[in-house]
């Protein structure tokens, strides 16, 4: 279970904490907390991921530290490898990145190659935020990135109801594939059904984080 966009709030990670499971926590580069709260989760026994912008070349005003921008394919090569330096060393204690490969940037190998490429010298795992593409997939092993899918997000709906049996078909899925990866945000709707229903969870499934998935 990861938990993705971390870095605003003590509070959401004081919630998660309160779950007594192990987790992954995906940290965005440049929020208020963003180092604090990654420092922390791994005090907690959590696995910390750094969630790359990789997007369709947009710009967005301000992470509270100034300007911060997605990777992208129509940005100049230079710009790129800049950003992804950045980005990568932003959390020396992390393991790897989450992200979503576009449709867009998926076609576009030389991004991939060079995103894979800087994944590859720091060991960095890989994980795709939707489902990773095969030619993705594929060029990842090629590189030696390890890499893997997310099998959906707990709270795509934020209706409490919908939360919980999301959960459970997650759970069943988890079950009959032995294990997945799945995402949630630290919204105040999923982690009130995931306290409530940890108990029971506990009893079905373990819980491990990034790197005992992949035994780093």
């Amino acid at each position: 279970l990861i938990f993705d966009g971390l870095g605003e709030s003590f509070r959401d990670l004081r919630a998660i904490y309160n779950l007594k499971i192990p987790v992954t926590i995906a940290i965005t580069p440049g929020l208020k907390f963003s180092k604090n709260i990654a420092y922390i989760a791994k005090r907690c026994g959590f696995s910390v991921l750094i969630h790359l912008p990789l997007e369709r070349g947009k710009d967005i005003s301000s992470y509270a530290a100034g300007k911060y921008k997605f990777i992208s394919s129509s940005l100049p090569k230079q710009q790129v490898n800049k950003l992804l330096r950045y980005y990568l060393d932003y959390l020396r204690i992390a393991v790897g990145v989450n992200t979503c490969i576009s449709s867009k940037d998926s076609r576009d190998p030389v991004l991939v190659k060079t995103v894979f490429r800087a994944l590859s010298k720091r060991g960095f795992v890989f994980i795709d935020s939707r489902a990773i593409p095969k030619p993705v997939a594929d060029l990842a092993h090629k590189m030696e990135v390890k890499s893997a899918y997310s099998e959906g997000f707990i709270d795509s709906f934020s209706d409490t109801k919908d939360i919980k049996k999301k959960i459970h078909d997650l759970v069943n899925k988890a079950i009959n594939k032995r294990k997945i990866i799945i995402i949630a945000r630290p919204k105040k709707n999923t982690l009130k059904v995931l306290k409530r229903e940890a108990p029971r969870l506990k009893k079905e499934v373990s819980f491990i984080t990034v790197e005992d998935y992949f035994g780093i």
